[in-house]
């Protein structure tokens, strides 16, 4: 046989259409990537027009030679698959049209690393083409490329040889010192018809437990191939509904002038090799499914750690690797693998495509019967979806899919319809969003880009208040798009609101793109209220806020006269009466929703709070009336049976004690046992089992009642902890507990038994909404009760000491300063009688008497990788408890 193959010559590039000067200058008019995607959407409707697909049946073998020689040509021919026994039974219609053969250790001496010798190749080039028969003249070689031991081969049919363009090779050495070549690859590209494919074999690294490497080194290869620059006819052009035009505006998938095509830059990839992926447990029989089950490269591609978005065929042969020279026998020192694999990869898009696109696999099989390696020759037998593109019928459908676009635009003007001109959003109040709906339909006969836009007074696309959604977009011809708007009145912009210095009202902007502005009123009727009221208008306000104007408010700041704002004695006013005066506890549950909201209603036309309406309980708690009435003996007594029961204790006041089921159970509770240890030093006297819990996590209030293991410092001591609070670093403990229906303490360092009492205080639910009005009020604040500028100096302080917390108010205002000496006032007696601990009060007006700035919150939210939360990060929130502790314990010193 010849050993010169017989080389086809590429044909010469076809001339690309002529495009006359009008048509380019349309072409550049559509080249927003918007109108882009609509003109590809119409090729795609319009592609049988253009595009005629077909089969390409692709021989693909992988070979491990193990650096031996060819052996005898008949076997060879069984590898293959396609040569008749009887030179008359050839027929052409079964040969297929590409035939891709890969080898590895085709040279495995030492010296092949240094010295390229091509001797192997070309012995084994002249067995192949001998091993073909009578078929050998049917085929022409097309490509060959080698790398000291890895060597592929490329034969074309002669009858589609002139199909075959664009031919290039390459490789990649990834072994020694990552750039060996007796580990990597060679590949080989083409254009076959109008499709690019790339053929790839590779040889990677061995050893059963070097899996991560041969991982590493998939992605080596793909990364560092490359062929010679794309441009002209061989371009990669992937995407057969891109015309030429658009190419050259960068709207192709191939590779850009200049830079080398990569293996993923064609519509499929055949990888072929000694992959050396194993295997992680012994064969057992002829059943191979359980080999299969823990096989290597199969885990890999699961995983997406190496081959991912590749394919193979269902694989029904026996292990390829690792048999004794001359054999079909398994070496004994090795695990069976298949090692030697034939894979795909299909571009997104061409799987299963119902005009001809993807791979099939007819055959996949192992040759047994050649055994001069210790591995087994594989052959697949595939079938590729390719098309052949009529350039001059998709260059005509493109130039109409552009005229067509174009006589839209020039003929149509983009035109919308709103169904509203006017946005009403009707009474608006404080923190409740209030949505809307604008329907805006195309009425024109062109796509329409639409945005809202800002204005000369107005920086934003819409008022700060305003949320549109979404706020640009494009619609097509007849459609509609429905917008949302949402107005929601927030302590960021309810000060010129509130005051009645600003309306809530303005004007949108709803531009087309080339096409017209639409104005848009959108407006509501902001109803004032002391929430979200700045503090220089509460405290001057002798009158309801409700029904102020401008004019009342400008003559309430000029009267120079302020006090506590009412609203806030009000709600202060009523705790202590109700719930400090009657032994309910404070702060620890959420509010009722609806009646917040008249609460509310009350305090914007400042009527009296009703406390009829409000309280659920009548009458103080009887264990606040009764929790003298037994003596330690009887506590302890009763405690122990409850304990053992699972029940509360009752009838406290009957002096014997009862325990009644947790089911029916008043929120009401005796202190246990392991508290009135802690209290036995206040002869005569009961403290709440809120006080309780403030001494085991505090320290005693007053310095009259010490805690018998509370250390207290010397009379001398000038150590800001001091003995009436302990030290307020202790108090800042992690959350526990949590799950159940009512909202568990926060940050309680105390044991659960005594969790579980503190979460039996007596408490009244319309006291529970009228203190989360106080606090939700302090937070509307626009400005909190310590303002933005003092924010920085008051957190530094809180990690100082109480000393550096007096000082750090020296600049507040005599109006802030009022209002927060009367709010300390009232927590701090709030905390002395047992209605909450300090704790608590520290956890919860933190947040609200001081708020960190926006530039904090978003720097500080930056550095942690979170949402913006309101208090800055967790540093500045502990040091904000701190610092209010300080405060609560310097009465009549701020």
């Amino acid at each position: 046989m010849a050993s010169d193959p017989t080389t086809i010559p590429e044909p010469a590039p076809a001339p690309a259409p002529a495009i006359s000067d009008n048509v380019s200058a349309l072409a550049e008019r559509v080249s927003t990537p918007t109108k882009e995607a609509w003109i590809l959407h119409s090729l795609k409707k319009r592609s049988t027009e253009f595009i005629h697909t077909h089969e390409l049946n692709v021989l693909v073998g992988t070979w491990n030679v193990n650096g031996q020689a060819p052996g005898d040509t008949k076997e060879l021919s069984s590898w293959l698959g396609f040569v008749p026994e009887d030179e008359d039974d050839m027929s052409l219609d079964v040969l297929p049209e590409l035939v891709v053969l890969g080898f590895q250790e085709l040279d495995a001496r030492a010296e092949a690393f240094v010295y390229n010798n091509t001797a192997k190749d070309v012995e084994w080039t002249e067995a192949i083409e001998a091993s073909m028969g009578v078929t050998r003249y049917s085929f022409c070689k097309i490509a060959s490329k080698q790398l000291i031991g890895m060597f592929m081969m490329v034969y074309a049919r002669l009858d589609v040889a002139k199909l075959v363009t664009g031919v290039q090779t390459a490789s990649v050495g990834c072994g020694i010192m990552g750039v060996v070549g007796n580990k990597g690859a060679v590949a080989v590209r083409m254009t076959y018809r109008d499709t690019p494919v790339c053929f790839v074999c590779a040889h990677l690294a061995h050893d059963a437990t070097q899996v991560d490497r041969r991982n590493a080194q998939f992605h080596d290869i793909c990364k560092r191939m490359a062929f010679g620059s794309s441009g002209g006819h061989d371009a990669a052009a992937v995407d057969p509904l891109v015309p030429k035009t658009m190419e050259l505006r960068g709207a192709g998938n191939s590779g850009a002038a200049g830079r080398g095509v990569g293996i993923f830059d064609h519509s499929y990839v055949v990888w072929l090799g000694d992959l050396n992926y194993r295997v992680a447990i012994d064969a057992e029989g002829s059943d191979y499914s359980a080999m299969l089950g823990v096989d290597q490269l199969h885990i890999a591609m699961l995983n997406k750690q190496a081959f991912a978005g590749f394919e193979e065929a269902d694989i029904k042969f026996a292990p390829t690797y690792k048999y004794v020279l001359g054999t079909s026998e398994y070496d004994a020192k090795r695990r069976p693998a298949w090692c030697d694999r034939v894979l795909w990869w299909t571009r997104p898009g061409f799987q299963d495509d119902n005009d001809g696109g993807g791979v099939t696999c007819s055959e996949y099989t192992a040759v047994g019967a050649l055994a001069v390696s210790d591995h087994k020759p594989v052959r697949a037998r595939l079938g590729v979806g390719v098309w052949t593109v009529d350039a001059d019928r998709r260059q005509a459908v493109y130039l109409d899919v552009l005229r067509e676009l174009d006589r839209y635009e020039n003929e149509c003007i983009p035109t919308a319809t709103l169904d509203a001109a006017v946005v009403d959003f009707g009474d608006v109040s404080f923190g409740r969003a209030v949505r809307r709906r604008l329907e805006v339909a195309n009425s024109g006969q062109v796509p329409i880009e639409f945005s809202f836009t800002a204005t000369p007074s107005r920086p934003g696309y819409a008022p700060a208040w305003l949320r549109i959604t979404p706020s640009r977009g494009m619609i097509l011809p007849g459609e509609t798009n429905e917008l949302e708007l949402v107005v929601l009145v927030d302590e960021r912009t309810s000060a010129p609101l509130s005051s009645r210095v600003e309306d809530l009202s303005d004007i949108l902007i709803l531009h087309l793109e080339r096409g017209r502005d639409y104005f848009v009123q959108v407006q509501g009727n902001y109803l004032p209220s002391v929430f979200g009221m700045g503090l220089d208008v509460l405290v001057h306000c002798k009158q309801p806020v409700r029904g102020m104007s401008r004019q009342d408010f400008e003559r309430c700041r000029a009267s120079g006269q302020f006090s506590v704002p009412k609203c806030i004695w009000s709600l202060t006013d009523f705790l202590s009466q109700y719930a400090v005066g009657r032994g309910y506890s404070l702060f620890y549950w959420a509010g009722d929703r609806v009646l917040a909201r008249r609460i509310k209603e009350w305090l914007d036309a400042d009527v009296p709070l009703d406390p009829a309406a409000i309280l659920q309980r009548q009458t103080p708690s009887d264990d606040h009336l009764a929790r003298t009435a037994v003596d330690e003996p009887e506590r302890i007594r009763i405690h122990n049976h409850a304990m053992q029961t699972g029940g509360v204790i009752d009838g406290i006041g009957a002096g014997t004690g009862s325990v009644r089921s947790a089911a029916s159970a008043d929120q009401s509770t005796l202190v246990p046992s392991a508290m009135q240890s802690v209290l036995g030093a206040d002869a005569g006297r009961s403290p709440t089992p809120v006080a309780a819990l403030e001494r085991l996590s505090l320290g005693p209030w007053n310095s009259d009642s010490a805690v018998a293991d509370q250390p207290v410092p010397s009379s001398g001591s000038t150590s800001d902890s001091g003995s009436d609070f302990g030290d307020p670093d202790s108090l800042l403990v992690s959350t526990t507990g949590g799950g159940s229906n009512e909202e568990r303490l926060v940050g309680s360092p105390l044991p659960e038994s005594i969790v579980n009492v503190a979460l039996a205080l007596p408490h009244d639910g319309g006291v529970d909404t009228v203190a989360s009005c106080l606090v939700d009020l302090l937070r509307s604040l626009p400005e909190p009760l310590i303002p933005f500028s003092l924010y920085s100096a008051c957190i530094e302080a809180g990690a100082i000491s109480r000393a550096a917390a007096l000082e750090a108010l020296e600049d507040l205002a005599p109006e802030n300063l009022n209002v927060l000496i009367y709010l300390l006032a009232f927590l701090r007696d709030a905390v002395e009688k047992g209605a909450t601990s300090a704790q608590r009060v520290a956890q919860v007006f933190a947040k609200v008497v001081l708020r960190a700035p926006s530039e904090r919150v978003s720097s500080d939210a930056k550095d942690r990788g979170d949402d913006e939360e309101e208090g800055g990060g967790d540093d500045d929130y502990k040091n904000a408890q701190l610092f209010l502790l300080y405060l609560l314990r310097s009465h009549g010193q701020i």
